[in-house]
């Protein structure tokens, strides 16, 4: 129903930006929650008249997981527990933004049934949140829906993730060559947009259980490389400094066939279009 009030934690990331646009365009009321309104494992949240909280705040970068390990506990394990309390209390559903939980994967494409596996404090975090949530659903009655994203992109994505580093050195010509570590693992990327119109077909069927969230499809950095070159009409080099990463996963695609027979929902931006978008983004904002 969209006199419906949502309220979206994590509301000035990078998905929650365009989650909230979206669903303000489609008539949602929104109430927004951001660390500037408090920290998300303490604080109180607006709930009076929210039927559904969109969980999405949360610390996400691998590599910062490891050096502090702490922060991610603190923030994604007992933010989700202050705010399954609050869903508790006030009966509201919640929808809780997961991720990539599978460790190195058995078989491809990754199904939402394949064993979950710790590869990282991160996706621990997000393992312990998803099985409290679970507790809670079980024992509590909460309406849930557990989304796990796999590799979100698009315009407005900032810090050191993949695909905005690359585009950022492919149109800096203070950059003589595109520089990472390996050319070689493959992810699955799912454009933002796509992410967003998947959250917003859930609300509006009360959709719950656990979803995967991708695109079926996984390119490696190489590719990815390639594509921002083609996009940005730049021929500039790409330079491995050919360091694997311990315990690299090489290879992960999403098996998205439940969220099509449920939902209805594809994505609909193919890789090639959503670096363009991504491209035209950072030359409008950087010239």
């Amino acid at each position: 129903m969209k006199n419906e009030i949502i309220l979206v934690t994590g509301a000035t990331g990078f998905l929650g930006r365009h989650l909230v646009a979206a669903l303000e365009s489609q008539g949602f009321t929104v109430r927004r929650h951001s660390s500037a309104e408090g920290d998300i494992a303490h604080c109180t949240l607006p709930m009076e008249g929210v039927s559904r909280v969109l969980h999405l705040a949360g610390k996400s970068f691998v590599p910062e997981s490891w050096q502090n390990p702490p922060a991610f506990y603190e923030t994604n394990v007992l933010g989700t527990v202050n705010v399954l309390e609050h869903c508790r209390r006030s009966h509201a559903a919640l929808t809780l933004i997961s991720s990539y939980v599978y460790g190195q994967p058995h078989k491809l494409p990754i199904a939402e049934d394949h064993p979950l596996a710790v590869a990282n404090p991160y996706a621990h975090t997000k393992i312990l949140a998803e099985e409290t949530a679970r507790f809670y659903e079980q024992c509590f009655g909460l309406n849930l829906l557990t989304v796990r994203p796999f590799n979100i992109y698009g315009p407005g994505q900032t810090g050191p993730f993949l695909i905005p580093s690359i585009v950022r050195q492919a149109l800096d010509p203070a950059c003589d060559a595109i520089r990472v570590q390996d050319l070689r693992p493959k992810r699955d990327y799912l454009y933002v947009g796509d992410a967003v119109s998947f959250l917003i077909a859930s609300i509006g069927r009360g959709t719950r259980g656990v979803f995967n969230l991708g695109s079926g499809i996984s390119t490696s950095v190489a590719e990815i490389a390639e594509l921002v070159n083609r996009a940005a009409g730049l021929k500039k080099p790409v330079v491995s400094n050919n360091q694997q990463r311990p315990g690299e996963i090489m290879d992960v695609v999403a098996d998205i066939s439940h969220a099509a027979a449920e939902l209805d929902w594809r994505p609909s931006t193919s890789l090639a279009n959503g670096i363009a978008a991504v491209v035209a983004a950072e030359r409008a904002t950087h010239g």
